[in-house]
């Protein structure tokens, strides 16, 4: 037997413990005091909504408990209670009549319960029970699934909710990591520009002010040289290392087989934002791969740099030159 639970449900504990079925009877002659809020009152009815319940109390002893509490005030012909979360810490004591119930409100309103006072008010809906004896059972069941679905779909929307801004919040702390990559790479690419070209003038007295190339230029660049690049005591290249992000990838050491183009579509789609890998015509062991942008590309080739591709080949992934 169910009724619907139309009031707030209280916070969640999740612990479990056993205690004694018997209750106190409360003192009937003393009126009941309390310093904790009540509902509004809804209108009077065989049907106490009762929160605020020992939630480490097993749930067959705390309805024997409820049971032998009640029943001093009137038949009670019903205890409804449940450990879902929604309804952990309530319960519903249907009486055989509004007068049994309207006692037992009165008298037990804030009676302290396995050391917790009782918070009680007449119930919003009406009991299975009581809409069997007065024939409008079948109405009165659509309106409870309707109810029920009702409160589901509420809680799995805002589980979705919660889901998405996790998600969300993940995301924008990626980004916000892979910026600070870049930005310490660029930094660390000036670094070695600089370095570069001030052994370019210790190498070539004749140019004693050399113009440095504009930040994230390759290296050479702007800068005045006798000599040919790449020729003894000339600017050597930057390290593929040091080399600023980029959209597209640059794989080297790849086994030479027929297959490793499919194999490496196969690795490096797991990835977001993944486009296409680009095999190079004429020239084996190496590729290119493409992505949408660079914070793609560079979480790529984070998880992928020196991946064993092959027995005897360890992949090395850097990003390409512009």
């Amino acid at each position: 037997m169910d009724v619907v639970m139309t009031q707030a449900p209280p916070t969640e504990d999740t612990t479990a413990a056993s205690t004694s079925a018997e209750a106190p009877a409360p003192a009937a002659a003393e009126a009941p005091t309390t310093d904790m809020p009540v509902d509004n009152t809804p209108a009077p009815s065989p049907t106490l909504y009762i929160k605020n319940l020992n939630e480490k109390i097993k749930l067959d002893v705390l309805k024997k408990s409820l049971k032998a509490l009640f029943g001093q005030y009137g038949q009670v012909l019903e205890i409804v209670a449940h450990s879902n979360i929604r309804m952990r810490g309530q319960a519903f004591v249907v009486f055989e009549d509004q007068e049994s119930a309207s006692k037992a409100l009165a008298e037990v309103q804030s009676f302290p319960l396995y050391g917790k006072p009782m918070v009680i008010q007449f119930s919003k809906s009406k009991s299975d029970v009581h809409a069997k004896k007065d024939g409008d059972f079948e109405e009165h069941h659509k309106q409870r699934l309707l109810t029920k679905e009702k409160f589901a779909n509420e809680f799995k929307h805002k589980k979705r909710q919660q889901k998405l801004q996790a998600k969300q919040q993940a995301l924008a702390q990626e980004q916000q990591r892979l910026m600070e990559e870049q930005q310490a790479a660029m930094l660390a690419q000036q670094q070695q520009q600089q370095a570069l070209f001030a052994q370019q003038q210790q190498q070539n007295p004749y140019h004693p002010h050399p113009q440095y190339p504009p930040y994230g230029a390759p290296a050479g660049a702007g800068a005045p040289s006798s000599l040919p690049s790449g020729a003894a005591g000339g600017v050597p290249m930057i390290p593929d290392e040091y080399l600023p992000r980029n959209s597209i990838l640059f794989l080297q050491n790849l086994p030479q087989e027929s297959t490793v183009e499919a194999q490496l579509v196969s690795l490096f789609q797991q990835y977001p934002g993944f486009k296409e890998v680009r095999m190079v015509p004429g020239k084996k062991g190496i590729a290119f791969v493409e992505y949408d942008n660079e914070y793609y590309s560079a979480a790529a080739k984070t998880a992928l740099a020196d991946y064993q591709i092959g027995p005897e080949h360890k992949m090395k992934v850097t990003f390409a030159r512009k």
